[in-house]
C-alpha cells in the first residue's frame, strides 16, 4: 500500500469521525463557556476571575485528555494517528482563540513539554533536542502573539493563514524529532490543519460577533446608559435573589445602602442639564470604582433620578457604613470639572440590614428610604444607620 493510501486510511475512517464529533462537542463547549466568561467576570472579584480562567485552562486540559483516551480506546492501546493528532491541534489553538486567558496560553505552552517528556519516557531518542528546543521558541512565538493579538489575528487572514501555518510547523517537527515519519504526512497534515482552522475562523468570528451582539443587548437591559452602573430592572432582579438567599442563610447579613446627591437640582437649575448629567455620572463612576477596590460583596445600582443603591451581601451595617462612610471622603476630594468650574459634590445616605422581621422587600426598602430622608432632614451631607443620625 502506498504511502498517500496510507495516510487517508489512516485520516478518514470511523475512528477519526468519531474524533471530529468529540472535537466539535469540545468546541462547542468553549464558546459556551466564552460566553459565561465575558458575562459573569465584568463585575466580580480577582480572585473569582482567576478561579473562572482556571476552569477554562481545566476545560482544554480535559479536552486534550479525552481525545487521547477515546482514541487510546478505539486505536487498540495507541495514540499514534494523524488524525488525533490534527484534532488535538484544533482544541489547543482553538482555545487560544476563545479563551483569552493567561492559564489558557500556558497549556499551549507546556503541552509540547508534556509531549516531549513523555516521548522521552517511552524511549524515543534524544539526539535531536537541539530541533526541539528551536520550534519550542518557535511555538511560543505564535502562542505569544495570538494571546496578545487576537482580534488582529483574525480580522487579517493572510495573517492568521500565517500563524496556523507556523504553528502546525512547528508541531510537525516537534513530533517528528521524537518520532521520525514521512515528511509527505507532515505536508498534508498542514494543509488539512490550516483548512480546519480557516472554517473555525469563520465560525469564531461569526460566534464573537454574536456574542458581542448579545452583551450589547444585556449591557441595555440591565444597565443605566448615562452612568454605566446597574438600572433598577437589574435592581428588582437582584432583590428576588438577595431574598432568596436570606430565606436559605438567615444568619448572612444582607444590608442596604441607599444615597443621593445632596442640592442635585441646583446643578440642573444654576448650571444646566449637561452639568447635571456630569455630576450624576461622576458620582455613579467614583462609587462603583472605590467600591469594586473595597469590596467585592457590594452591588450599585442607579434607582432613578439622584437616587442610588448598594446592596451588600454579607456585610453587617457597622462594615457598610464604613465602606459608604469612606468613598463619600474620597468624592468630596474629587470634585467635579465642568466647563472651568469645580463644583464639589456631597451625598445622604440610609443604611439598613435585612431582618427577620421583614417578610417583603418593601418593609425593607421603605426603612431605608426613611432613613436617608432623616439624613436630608438633618442638614443633609448626613448618615443614619438603623435610625442613628451623624455628620460625615
Amino acid at each position: 500500500m502506498s504511502i498517500l493510501e496510507n495516510f487517508f486510511q489512516d485520516l478518514f475512517n470511523i475512528k477519526s469521525v468519531i474524533m471530529a464529533l468529540i472535537t466539535i462537542g469540545l468546541i462547542a463547549l468553549m464558546m459556551v463557556m466564552t460566553y459565561l466568561v465575558s458575562q459573569r467576570t465584568i463585575r466580580r472579584s480577582r480572585a473569582y476571575t482567576v478561579g473562572v480562567h482556571l476552569i477554562e485552562a481545566a476545560i482544554v486540559i480535559g479536552g486534550v485528555v479525552l481525545l487521547r483516551q477515546t482514541f487510546w480506546a478505539l486505536n487498540g492501546g495507541s495514540v499514534a494517528d494523524w488524525g488525533y493528532v490534527i484534532a488535538q491541534l484544533i482544541i489547543l489553538l482553538f482555545s487560544l482563540y476563545a479563551m483569552q486567558t493567561l492559564a489558557v496560553t500556558l497549556v499551549n505552552l507546556l503541552m509540547p513539554l508534556v509531549f516531549y517528556g513523555q516521548s522521552l519516557y517511552l524511549g524515543s531518542s534524544p539526539r535531536l533536542w537541539w530541533l526541539f528546543v528551536l520550534m519550542l521558541l518557535l511555538l511560543s512565538g505564535v502562542v505569544g502573539y495570538i494571546s496578545r493579538h487576537q482580534a488582529l489575528a483574525l480580522e487579517s487572514e493572510w495573517r492568521y493563514l500565517l500563524l496556523q501555518f507556523l504553528y502546525g510547523l512547528a508541531w510537525c517537527v516537534i513530533i517528528w524529532s521524537v518520532l521520525p515519519y514521512h515528511w509527505f504526512y507532515a505536508s498534508n497534515v498542514l494543509v488539512i490543519f490550516i483548512l480546519y482552522m480557516w472554517i473555525i475562523r469563520v465560525f469564531v468570528t461569526r460566534v464573537n460577533l454574536m456574542i458581542a451582539h448579545f452583551a450589547r443587548l444585556s449591557q441595555a437591559a440591565n444597565y443605566d446608559e448615562l452612568t454605566g452602573v446597574r438600572n433598577r430592572a437589574n435592581f428588582d432582579t437582584t432583590t428576588v435573589g438577595v431574598f432568596g438567599v436570606y430565606q436559605r442563610h438567615p444568619a448572612k447579613p444582607i444590608t442596604m445602602a441607599m444615597f443621593d446627591i445632596d442640592h442635585f437640582k441646583v446643578f440642573n437649575d444654576e448650571y444646566g442639564h449637561l452639568t447635571g448629567d456630569a455630576v450624576l455620572k461622576h458620582v455613579a463612576q467614583h462609587f462603583n470604582q472605590a467600591l469594586t477596590r473595597q469590596t467585592d460583596t457590594g452591588e450599585l445600582f442607579r434607582y432613578g433620578g439622584e437616587e442610588f443603591v448598594i446592596i451588600f451581601e454579607d456585610e453587617s451595617p457597622s462594615a457598610a457604613e464604613t465602606i459608604v462612610t469612606a468613598i463619600r471622603n474620597t468624592l468630596e476630594e474629587h470634585p467635579v470639572h465642568v466647563n472651568g468650574q469645580k463644583l464639589t459634590v456631597t451625598v445622604s445616605v440610609g443604611i439598613s440590614a435585612l431582618e427577620p422581621a421583614d417578610l417583603d422587600f418593601d418593609s425593607w426598602f421603605k426603612r431605608v428610604d426613611h432613613y436617608l430622608y432623616l439624613s436630608k432632614e438633618g442638614g443633609r451631607d448626613r448618615i443614619t444607620v438603623e435610625g442613628q443620625t451623624r455628620k460625615f
